[in-house]
């Protein structure tokens, strides 16, 4: 059994049979691997093809070549964002959430991740930067780094 949630939990649709995602079972490949290796680390990579670097990081290039894996670093920009005052259920949050789009200066491609910054002064081109879980927290995911916040 399936469900289908569109946006609230009183959206949500009952669809029968199974989803065929839960069939198999996804392997990171090579460059995910790298990629988890990377977030484990603290760092977050790109791929670099023909002189451009893009986020988030795939093993091919956009004209389907193999790309290089590279660190990226520098300032993150929140390029556009929205602040969350309900859950998913209409019931008020104890504190907003702020999720946003970031992104890196000579970097194709963006983040969406959570932005730890008060609401009444977040804008458009504030820069942020990640904090990490502790390091024997992380499992190789994105989710490794907690949120974005404020750079000092």
């Amino acid at each position: 059994m399936s469900l289908w949630k569109k946006g609230r939990i009183v959206d949500i649709r009952h669809v029968e049979g199974k989803m065929e995602v839960e069939e198999y079972i996804y392997t990171p490949g090579i460059a995910g691997l790298e990629l988890a290796k990377a977030l484990i680390e603290g760092k977050i990579l790109g791929v670099k093809c023909d002189g451009k670097v893009y986020i988030p990081a795939k093993t091919f290039c956009p004209d389907f070549t193999r790309g290089e894996l590279v660190e990226v670093e520098g300032s993150w920009t929140i390029e556009t964002y929205t602040i969350i005052y309900e859950d998913m259920y209409g019931r008020k949050l104890e504190k907003p959430q702020i999720i946003a789009l970031l992104k890196l200066e000579n970097v194709e491609g963006g983040l969406i991740h959570y932005v730890n910054v008060d609401p009444k002064t977040i804008r458009v081109g504030l820069k942020v930067k990640p904090v990490f879980k502790p390091r024997e927290e992380r499992k190789g995911l994105l989710t490794d780094i907690i949120y974005f916040t404020v750079e000092h």
